[in-house]
């Protein structure tokens, strides 16, 4: 019989003929000239050529890789295990960062793109918190299968319920027959699938990114009155309407990503600036407006792409985003799994929690509606996020915390 296999120890390590590349196509970039924008609409044709500019010169004289790595690999213990899916094989990489405390949570927490397994940094400290009377959480941050350091399908589509099979294996094989998760963007739409799944293991979701199909007039009459005649406030009209801004002005990058994702790969991964550029252009408009980000941060996530070397960064928009209809919609996630929201008003994807109820989620514990914060809750509003993942675990039952081990 052959042993169950044993996560291993994983380091970053990127070797010198893979840093030199980096480095030589970073010398020999050619920065296209950008036109000149109105004041107020300079990024409305993409990233401006300023901005990228002072991040390749940021890059090229100031960033060290090698520093970063070092920074990485004290920061997080890592560790790659091999999973089953079918008949596909992944080596997941993930973070694990086990607490102390006899008491803890199981907490996993899944990135999205632009995205990665980083954005955990600042959740850590749940592990031990200073506190004693806070509860603790042991946390696990896998990077999904062909992102940063988990290896790739091989079938063109490995939807998102594979990639939550991948993520419940991942736990159970962890010792953690029941836990609790956290995610925004693929994050979110990913543990929504592992809650219809795996409702006796996954037993509690928090969101902070939200989209949901229209209440049924059958089914849901009175949300598809307060629907129909648009019974919404002030401030919740304005989280609505910046989704729809999003879909109809920002969506081009999921377009192109949801047909062609492997020439968009070959451009992508072959090009430093091209990545870069690519990714900043939705990191800039999807957090708060008063929220600056670190140019180590950009570039870091940028590094992180690029030495994949895997297409699903965009592969995902096209065997995930297409088929999360038939794997979502109309699928209300069940009373056994507790739901929790974090709502900031700068991101993109809302409904309100009266919506949320009728066809989302029939056993909502939290919900809160943020005043400030975008798309990355874990990395611009990392204090928030810790206190509303705190509040929704206290507002489980107490025959679901004790099933956790709290």
């Amino acid at each position: 019989m052959s042993k169950e296999p044993k996560p291993q120890p994983f380091r970053i390590n990127v070797d010198a003929e893979t840093h030199d590349w980096i480095t030589q196509r970073l010398q020999s970039a050619r920065i296209v000239p950008d036109a000149k924008q109105p004041d107020g609409k300079e990024w409305a044709d993409g990233v401006p050529g300023a901005v990228i500019h002072d991040l390749v010169a940021y890059w090229k004289h100031k960033y060290n890789w090698r520093n970063v790595e070092e920074r990485l690999n004290s920061t997080y213990k890592m560790f790659t295990l091999d999973i089953p899916e079918g008949d596909e094989l992944i080596k997941l990489h993930f973070v694990h960062h086990r607490s102390e405390r006899a008491d803890a949570i199981p907490l996993l927490f899944l990135h999205g793109w632009p995205g990665n397994f980083t954005e955990v940094e600042h959740l850590l400290g749940l592990t031990n918190p200073e506190d004693p009377k806070q509860q603790a959480f042991h946390i696990i941050a896998p990077s999904l299968p062909g992102f940063v350091f988990s290896s790739s399908p091989k079938a063109s589509e490995f939807s998102v319920p594979r990639i939550g099979s991948v993520c419940n294996q991942l736990m159970l094989k962890l010792g953690y027959t029941k836990y609790i998760g956290q995610g925004g963007d693929w994050g979110s739409f990913v543990l929504r699938a592992m809650a219809l799944s795996f409702p006796e293991t996954c037993i509690g979701i928090h969101l902070n990114m939200l989209t949901a199909p229209s209440p049924s007039p059958l089914t849901h009459p009175f949300a598809y009155l307060r629907l129909l005649f648009g019974d919404f406030t002030a401030d919740q009209k304005k989280r609505i309407q910046r989704s729809h801004w999003w879909l109809t002005d920002e969506w081009g990058y999921s377009e192109i990503q949801g047909t062609k994702p492997q020439t968009m790969a070959y451009g992508l991964t072959d090009s430093p600036v091209g990545m870069l550029s690519w990714l900043l252009d939705k990191m800039k408009p999807l957090v708060d407006p008063s929220y600056v980000w670190d140019p180590e941060i950009v570039i870091t996530w940028t590094m992180l792409y690029l030495l994949s070397g895997s297409s699903w960064h965009a592969r995902i928009y096209k065997y995930g985003a297409t088929m999360l209809p038939a794997h979502l919609d109309n699928k209300v996630i069940s009373d056994k799994v507790a739901f929790g929201a974090s709502c900031f008003p700068y991101d993109v994807g809302y409904v309100p929690i009266w919506w949320a109820k009728a066809t989302l989620a029939k056993n909502v514990v939290f919900w809160k509606e943020h005043s400030k914060g975008g798309h990355f809750a874990a990395t611009e509003s990392p204090e928030a996020l810790q206190e509303d993942i705190r509040e929704f675990v206290a507002n489980l039952s107490g025959e679901t915390r004790r099933s956790l081990g709290a």
